[in-house]
């Protein structure tokens, strides 16, 4: 089919079951066939309608012709060579995106991205220094999560799903709420809200908004600096979004689980001890987990990681304050496919 022919057609990974079960009706078709199609597309992974087995012939050839049916293109793949992986999707338009597999020790990790590039230009994201194209539908968004599973495909344990690929999730809050529901919907991919993380800078309306239609879903928060204008140097959205008042937010509202606030540690920065105090001083009363994050160097950007040494020291200095810390030495560094790192920039693959 070519590629004006597929654009001319509704895409089916941008609809939700009952806009589905809606639209088949309207065609003819039986309630129970939009159940049908989802369990093709997403439990088995098989977006080839010609194959589907239980579904009569005649009504087959009519959806096909009905919808776009392909998933978006795999363009290239690296590995690092102890499993994590990352891809280069090709989006309709000509832009690409970047998406990540990461083996864990009881479970795979699938980093998704939200947007192509990003417009908050974190001083230390590579991401960032690659400006913003455009927000991705839910469609392009529960592609990649098809796509990395066609990576395990013999693998039916447990996954993680974290938005914390390119881009602001809560920028695109409509988008991500669509795909959260294809998701985590039992007829689609059927993943647990308890099994993704968005991770945001601070958007507090939308921030407000996810909490509250997918409570079960873990926030991550993109926090780096204790002091508000050291964080507004390296987080420009830090001038728009008050820290005080997302801290107080997360202080005030009740939840199920922690809050995880990443720290990415830049030497000579934001590393130092009197800053790790400052920092569990800003935290107290927040049930909060602190992901520190070494920082993984970009050729373009002007950051050092720590050494390891003052890695250590500003973590112990969060353990004798009460804190619960974890170290996160990334994976994928080699292949760039660490936090921060993934951009695609014109001639780059």
């Amino acid at each position: 089919m070519s590629v004006m022919n597929r654009m001319q057609r509704p895409w089916i990974l941008e609809r939700t079951l009952d806009e589905l079960k809606d639209e088949l009706r309207a065609d003819g078709f039986r309630e129970y066939a939009a159940r049908q199609v989802f369990q093709w597309l997403y439990h088995k992974n098989n977006q080839d309608v010609a194959s589907w087995s239980n579904i009569a012939r005649a009504n087959r050839e009519k959806l096909a012709g009905l919808y776009d049916w392909e998933a978006r293109p795999l363009l290239e793949k690296q590995d690092d060579g102890r499993g994590t992986r990352k891809l280069l999707i090709g989006l309709a338009d000509g832009l690409r995106i970047e998406t990540v597999l990461i083996p864990e020790k009881d479970h795979f990790t699938f980093c998704l991205s939200s947007q192509a590039g990003c417009p908050l230009a974190c001083a230390f994201c590579a991401t960032g220094a690659m400006g913003f194209r455009r927000n991705l539908t839910a469609g392009e968004i529960a592609t990649q999560v098809l796509t990395l599973k066609k990576e395990i495909s013999d693998y039916a344990g447990k996954l993680n799903l974290v938005f914390m690929g390119m881009g602001e999730p809560l920028l695109n809050y409509n988008n991500l709420a669509r795909a959260l529901r294809i998701i985590t919907d039992a007829d689609g991919l059927n993943i647990s809200p308890r099994h993704v993380t968005v991770s945001t800078a601070g958007i507090l309306e939308n921030l407000k908004k996810l909490e509250a239609d997918f409570p079960q879903v873990k926030i991550a928060f993109s926090l780096n600096a204790p002091d508000p204008l050291l964080r507004a140097e390296l987080m420009p959205i830090s001038r728009r979004e008050s820290l005080d008042s997302l801290l107080g937010y997360f202080r005030e509202h009740k939840r199920r689980q922690r809050i995880t606030f990443e720290y990415v540690l830049l030497r000579g920065v934001n590393d130092s001890p009197a800053q790790a105090r400052q920092l569990a001083k800003r935290l107290h009363g927040i049930p909060a987990k602190v992901n520190l994050i070494p920082y993984n160097a970009n050729p373009r950007l002007p950051f050092r990681r720590p050494a390891e040494i003052d890695v250590e020291k500003f973590r112990a200095v969060l353990l004798d304050m009460g804190m619960t810390v974890i170290t996160r030495w990334s994976k994928g560094q080699e292949i760039r496919s660490a936090c921060g790192q993934l951009a695609v920039f014109p001639g780059n693959t």
